[in-house]
């Protein structure tokens, strides 16, 4: 440290130090010099960049060394006087050198703020669903991509922390007013998911840094409507009441007439859907080869639905026409549920466009007044088998719903894997009302 006159000829003199920096303070040219600054500094790298500063002893008593500018842009003069309006503030009982560090962080936050974009948090809710392996991620994905970004592009960039509750609206809005109700629903369960996952990813060990640019984003999507469906009080023109519906006992005995005469892997794919109770296609669609137990004639899935954590095993029986289907499908290796050999599982798009080919010609030959979808055949499936008698909870082990409760999960082991194989035999024989009638064993469940 030395003290010398700062002008620029002495500045662009002073040597480099051998390691570290130095700082050379400036010292007045004279008992009255009024340019005199005091704590003018210059400092000097062993890289031979020469900065000027101001050094000063904040109200708290510690040291601040406030930086100016590089000598080069700065001459002596024009930091002396930057130096002087720093040094004003200081003796107002200013910290400039912290007033700085608040400004950078401000700013470094301002472009945090525009890097986390709406999209961006969306992306990171996909991730997460990922971490958890939920088969679901992929579908979410495609689905935001869909409704989201690709309709309003503006909106996927804007920073997340500026949209509203009314941009929300515009994306169930645009889907409500096209009629897709159902899309429109899901949409709006993604929006809040992300961002109640954006809200308390602070305390997950898991998901924190996908949404560490997220923290400050209010959560606006909790008060997103719930997505009004027009009330269902008036017949159609066949008289029927409009939304989803049950087949009727001879609607699904002729639905069976036809799929178990159809050929291939196309036939085999919605015999073996119907006949397990009309099982959700995602899981239908994940099942592998190795989940079929041909020994004990059943076969595995994995209900990974709603908020749970870790899947849960949801072993169901298969009757003879079933495993004939897993046969026919020949799905050796890969995929058990598949149009392709095993290749690719037939997911819930595959099997709705077999269903509505299979409906469209019912509505045809005058065998059912509308078409209908694999939902449907599911709450046929239900509906049938309650009218015949199936308990309630045989239902519900079947078709692997409702069973997220404290009870179902922690107390009531038994697997009703006999009541199970009883109804799906039953079904079997409704789906052909003049063959032989199984009698249903009472449960003792």
């Amino acid at each position: 440290m030395a003290k010398i006159r700062l002008d620029d000829k002495t500045v662009r003199n002073l040597e480099a130090p051998g390691k570290g920096n130095r700082i050379d303070y400036d010292v007045p040219s004279g008992p009255r010099d009024k340019d005199f600054v005091r704590g003018f500094a210059v400092r000097t790298t062993a890289a031979g960049t020469k900065t000027f500063l101001l050094v000063y002893v904040a109200a708290n008593g510690r040291e601040r060394r406030q930086k100016i500018g590089d000598f080069g842009p700065f001459t002596a003069t024009t930091a002396r006087t930057a130096a002087r309006k720093l040094r004003m503030q200081v003796d107002s009982g200013a910290d400039p050198f912290k007033d700085a560090q608040k400004t950078r962080a401000e700013a470094t936050r301002e472009r945090a703020l525009e890097g986390a974009t709406f999209g961006g948090m969306l992306t990171a809710y996909v991730e997460a669903l990922r971490r958890q392996k939920k088969p679901s991620a992929q579908k979410v994905e495609a689905e935001l991509l869909r409704t989201v970004k690709a309709p309003f592009p503006a909106l996927w960039r804007a920073p997340a922390a500026d949209v509203t509750i009314d941009d929300l609206v515009r994306v169930t809005n645009r889907l409500v007013r096209a009629g897709k109700l159902r899309q429109a629903e899901k949409t709006r369960s993604y929006l809040r998911a992300a961002f109640t996952a954006a809200s308390r990813a602070r305390g997950s060990a898991s998901t924190a840094d996908l949404f560490e640019a997220f923290g400050h984003v209010e959560n606006i999507a909790r008060d997103l409507g719930t997505i009004e469906r027009p009330k269902i009080d008036a017949p159609d023109e066949q008289g029927e009441k409009t939304g989803k519906r049950a087949l009727s006992v001879d609607e699904l005995a002729a639905y069976w007439r036809r799929i178990r005469e159809m050929p291939g892997a196309q036939g085999a794919v919605l015999r073996l859907h119907l006949l397990t109770g009309a099982q959700r296609c995602e899981q239908l669609a994940r099942l592998a080869a190795r989940g079929i137990d041909g020994d004990a004639k059943t076969m595995t899935l994995w209900d990974s639905k709603g908020r749970r954590q870790a899947a849960r095993r949801h072993v169901v029986p298969l009757i003879p026409d079933a495993l004939a289907a897993v046969d026919t499908m020949a799905g050796g290796s890969g995929f058990a549920f598949t149009l392709d050999g095993g290749k690719h599982g037939a997911g819930y798009h595959a099997v709705r466009s077999l269903v509505a080919r299979v409906a469209a010609d019912m509505v045809d030959a005058g065998e059912v007044g509308r078409t209908f979808t694999p939902g449907e055949l599911r709450i046929t499936v239900e509906t049938r088998l309650q009218a015949a008698g199936v308990s309630e909870a045989v239902r519900a082990h079947l078709q692997s719903h409702g069973m997220g409760g404290i009870q179902n999960r922690f107390y009531a082991m038994h697997d009703f894997a006999a009541e199970k194989r009883a109804a799906l035999e039953r079904l079997r024989a409704i789906l052909e009302p003049g063959g032989k009638v199984v009698p249903l064993r009472r449960s003792r469940a």
